[in-house]
């Protein structure tokens, strides 16, 4: 027969036993503190670029072009971004004629920056002229283009009209370790 003292020895081990299994590493009491690095942000670049002639037919317009002539134009880029950029530049057709698809007599454009000739030849193949200097936020760049139609182009090129579209590509500078 079970005493009251083999009770109570069988509670108090019953207890040790809820308590090791409760809190296996033991009881213990630590202090914390928190710091915060509140208000952060990230905020991204934005990229533009316009040109002074971006009007319909105010980068060149001729009419009674006769072969031999040629036609100097300027058209200047402004960086509105404010970011630094390189760009590039292709020509493109709406409609295609002789004054486009011929590369040899059809017309002609050389394209400079400065004392640096960018592009020589045939209007049509004038595609992504890469210009790698840098132009900075709100600065400058001004590219010239010489266009012709040259003297051997025969009696097929009478009365042809050529629509043409020049798009300027900006490609932000890489990102760097801040």
């Amino acid at each position: 027969m079970r005493t009251s003292r083999d009770v109570a020895i069988v509670v108090l081990a019953g207890l040790l036993l809820i308590g090791a299994v409760g809190d296996p590493a033991g009881s213990t009491a630590s202090f914390t503190a928190t710091s915060l690095n509140p208000g952060n942000q990230f905020v991204t670049a934005t990229l533009s670029l316009t040109n002074d002639k971006a009007v319909a037919g105010s980068l060149i317009t001729l009419a009674n072009l006769v072969p031999g002539d040629t036609a100097t134009r300027t058209v200047v880029l402004t960086n509105t971004g404010n970011v630094s950029f390189t760009y590039a530049f292709s020509a493109s057709q709406a409609n295609n004629t002789l004054l486009w698809s011929d590369a040899a007599n059809g017309l002609q454009v050389t394209a400079t920056r400065g004392a640096t000739t960018l592009y020589t030849g045939a209007l049509k193949n004038m595609l992504n002229v890469a210009v790698a200097t840098p132009v900075a936020a709100a600065g400058t760049d001004a590219i010239t283009l010489v266009f012709s139609l040259p003297a051997s182009a025969g009696n097929t090129f009478q009365a042809l009209t050529q629509d043409l579209t020049l798009t300027y590509t900006a490609t932000q500078l890489a990102g760097t370790a801040r």
